[in-house]
């Protein structure tokens, strides 16, 4: 019986593997230049891992347009928020290791964190933060061209007000992930970035991984990011920013043969050349559902063969024509990067490109979803370039309407020098306004924009060069003298 037994688990083995679609490596390949081509990518590596073995990965494509210099599989892309399911991992292995749980509060391993709700501070978890629950916009600008530290941006998002109830709605969230890199840090005794180099990377064999922006920097086989205008159809190289202190959001940069590796890791449930890292169970915690993601608007036209999505711990959990998908995107600095498992097939991979464009890989996702789960293709290519057209649009036509409500003939209800001043925000710091040449410019951070007047005490910061186009609109105190001004959505009150 127990030889019968044997038999049978070994047939059922074979059967599964039999089953199991093979990768075409021609057909990924005409997926992946017809990609290039109809997207205007300069350049992409795609891995392919299936029941624990890497079974493809290849370059396209150039890292620097002008430049005969292709991309290879082991090129160096910036992964951008796929940094978030490392940072998890992390976790899960201090939680493996009785360090952390899910649940613990967050002050009690970091004790300068808080939120500006009192039920929300009293309340929160390490769970909540990893899953985009806690009721925080994203405040991109306190870390992005901002000379903050990861302690000053946890501490500076204690002040901003939360703008959901807490535990009642998805909103994407940077700085919580950076929060959570500083309690890796706290209960480790080793920096996030030490962590993630010493109990991920060289386990698993991530041999020409980094992080820092100087590794970047000094790295010879590494792409070059780029934008893409659709007005225009013009790319052109984007201007980075420094990834410090995204850290744990997303700050790492790999390539597609040591992302193979990653995704191996995860489909073995944390077991790598037959050593388990983490607690299976602990980890795979992190790709089940935390919080609801409502599909909506672009959400929905974005993935049309899905019903539910939701967001875990550092992943996203849908379902895609029958499948369970379990997946990441990051974008940063005109690179974008998906990572995709499917769980039940034991087959994943990673995509990688070097242009702001990312429903070119969610096209690219799904072709290779149905290829791996032996599904009808279609035209991922054509449906993604309309929907990415529908929102340069929608976008387009929501600078028109502000422009619309702008009321011509208008004056600022004070001279201007009277707007020229200091200006503080607790959580964002000090801004200064100075009136130069008949004219207001804004200088907040790194950054010093001039003011276009747009209708009374309203006007616009508009920077292509810091990626900023925002309303500034100054306040007047009951005796008619300028007291603040909002910008970021974040009132400043005059020193």
């Amino acid at each position: 019986m127990r030889l019968l037994s044997v038999l049978l688990s070994l047939a059922l083995a074979l059967s599964t593997f039999a089953q199991q679609p093979q990768v075409d490596t021609k057909t990924v390949d005409r997926l992946m230049t017809t990609m290039l081509r109809a997207w205007q990518i300069p350049g992409a590596a795609v891995a392919i891992v299936q029941d624990d073995r890497i079974v493809y990965v290849q370059g396209y494509g150039t890292k620097e347009l002008g430049k005969n210099d292709p991309v290879t599989s082991d090129t160096l892309f910036q992964i951008a928020s796929t940094s978030k399911a490392f940072t998890t991992t992390a976790l899960a292995m201090l939680a493996t290791d009785k360090k952390l749980s899910f649940d613990d509060p967050v002050r009690q391993h970091l004790e300068y964190f808080r939120l500006n709700d009192f039920c929300a501070n009293e309340q929160v978890t390490i769970r909540d933060i990893v899953s985009h629950r806690t009721g925080l916009r994203r405040h991109d600008e306190l870390w992005d061209n901002s000379p903050f530290t990861r302690e000053d941006v946890v501490r500076r998002i204690g002040w901003v007000d939360l703008t959901k109830p807490f535990r009642t709605a998805y909103q994407y969230q940077n700085i919580m992930f950076i929060a959570a890199g500083e309690i890796v840090t706290s209960r480790s005794g080793m920096s996030w970035d030490d962590f993630v180099r010493t109990r991920i990377f060289k386990p698993l064999a991530m041999t020409r991984t980094v992080i820092s922006d100087a590794e970047w920097s000094a790295a010879i086989d590494r792409a070059i990011g780029y934008s893409y205008d659709w007005k225009t159809g013009r790319v052109y190289q984007q201007r980075p920013i420094d990834t410090t202190t995204i850290g744990a959001g997303g700050a790492i940069k790999s390539s597609a043969r040591d992302m193979a590796n990653w995704v191996r890791f995860q489909l073995a449930s944390g077991a790598v050349e037959h050593r388990q890292l983490v607690d299976p169970q602990i980890l795979d915690e992190t790709k089940t559902p935390q919080t609801v993601i409502r599909m909506e608007n672009l959400t929905r036209d974005s993935n049309p063969e899905s019903h539910v999505m939701s967001y875990g711990m550092g992943w996203v959990i849908q379902d895609y024509r029958g499948e369970l998908l379990v997946s990441h995107a990051g974008a940063l600095n005109g690179f974008r990067t998906h990572v995709d498992l499917l769980p039940e097939r034991n087959s994943g991979f990673v995509l990688l490109i070097n242009a702001g464009r990312g429903l070119a890989l969610v096209a690219m996702r799904n072709a290779l979803a149905d290829m791996l789960s032996a599904k009808p293709m279609r035209d991922w290519n054509a449906y993604y370039l309309m929907v990415d057209r529908k929102s340069d649009e929608k976008d387009a036509k929501t600078r028109d309407e502000r422009l619309a409500k702008r009321i011509p003939d208008t004056t600022p209800s004070r001279p201007l020098e009277a707007y020229a001043g200091n200006y503080e925000s607790r959580a964002y710091g000090a801004a200064k306004v100075t009136a130069v040449n008949g004219g207001l410019t804004l200088q907040w951070s790194r950054m010093t924009i001039p003011l276009s007047h747009f209708h009374y005490d309203t006007f616009t910061a508009r920077s292509e060069y810091d990626d900023v186009d925002e309303e500034v609109v100054f306040s007047l105190s009951p005796e008619h003298e300028v007291d603040g001004l909002t910008i970021f959505g974040e009132k400043f009150a005059r020193r």
